[in-house]
């Protein structure tokens, strides 16, 4: 029979009251806290026996005590895990306050980006909102404009023509003049457009309407150059002009629709001798409607598409009627 030192028999002894312990007392290491912080010892050196398992403090991957959490003893201090040096546990403090920083400026920044964010989807609704509100307003306006009167000018065969033949008429009026490089090609262009555009609508039968352009060079714009430029828009366009540049008449039409013209000499040599120097024009482009009491109507901008004229000019003729027939009415 073979005999056990005595301590054998000991540290036997110690194992299976290790092992009452342990089926007695089912509890985890974050349960086991309390006992722990209950047994620090003093100076801030702690001892640790095994726990009832037999577990040490540490031997998991957590702090000393077996807890994610921190855990503070009776005095404030966090618990620092015994089983390593000083220096380690300076390290692992500075390690988790840059954690920290680096937590809270990175919510910093995602907070900051998601206000950013915001601000900038709630200007873009502001601004189709305010752009779908101004499309939808219908601006009226009220009084009378000072634009157009009596006027008084010549056609082609040197026959005067005022405002009075257009009684009954309702009637377009944009000044130009033939040597114009772009501006008025374009522009009579885009009216002959509008003329064909409005001719094919179901309304046309109701309008009554007329072009006229009138020079605002006729020292250069003979009948015969007019007749040419003209021949290339729309043939239904009335050719006017002045007698010269500084004809009183052309002058007073000019004042009465708000047009200016400014010569604007080139630096270029005359063509033949005794030629005047060659010049061109900076003038107002724009074309009005008057009504069929030589009334101003509305008027229409160069930016406007042919489309867009033609259907300007139909609405803007029908609500005229429309406003005659309520006055008659009433």
């Amino acid at each position: 029979m073979i005999r056990l030192s005595p301590l054998l028999k000991i540290s036997s002894r110690s194992l299976q009251t290790s092992s009452i312990f342990s089926s007695a007392l089912p509890l985890n290491n974050s349960q086991l806290a309390p006992f722990y912080t209950a047994n620090l010892v003093s100076n801030s050196r702690y001892a640790f026996a095994s726990d009832p398992r037999g577990n040490r403090p540490g031997s998991e991957d957590k702090n000393a005590l077996g807890t994610d959490k921190k855990v503070f003893d009776p005095e404030g201090n966090e618990f620092k895990d015994p089983m390593k040096t000083e220096e380690e546990n300076e390290k692992e403090d500075e390690a988790s306050f840059q954690n920290e920083n680096k937590r809270s400026i990175y919510f910093f920044l995602v907070a900051s980006m998601g206000l950013i964010g915001g601000y900038a989807i709630m200007q873009m609704n502001a601004m189709r909102e305010e752009k779908k509100s101004i499309k939808s307003q219908k601006i009226t306006y009220t009084g009378k404009a000072d634009i157009g009167g009596p006027w008084k000018l010549l056609d082609m065969q040197g026959n005067v023509v005022t405002d009075k033949d257009m009684k009954g008429s309702y009637y377009l009026i944009y000044f130009g003049f033939c040597n114009c490089p772009d501006i008025c090609p374009i522009s009579l262009q885009k009216l002959s457009k509008a003329l064909e555009h409005i001719r094919r609508m179901p309304e046309s039968k109701y309008l009554k309407l007329k072009t006229l352009f009138v020079s605002v060079d006729p020292d250069r714009d003979t009948p015969e150059r007019m007749a040419k430029f003209l021949s290339h828009f729309d043939k239904s366009i009335i050719a006017l002009k002045g007698r010269s540049n500084d004809d009183p008449e052309l002058r007073a039409t000019m004042n009465k629709f708000r047009i200016y013209a400014t010569k604007i000499e080139l630096d270029e040599a005359p063509k033949k001798p005794g030629d005047k120097k060659p010049y061109t024009l900076d003038h107002t482009i724009i074309t009005y409607l008057m009504d069929d009491n030589n009334e101003f109507v509305t008027h229409l901008g160069s930016s406007l598409s042919d489309r867009d004229l033609a259907q300007i000019i139909v609405d803007s003729v029908l609500t005229r009627e429309r406003e005659k027939s309520r006055g008659m009415s009433n």
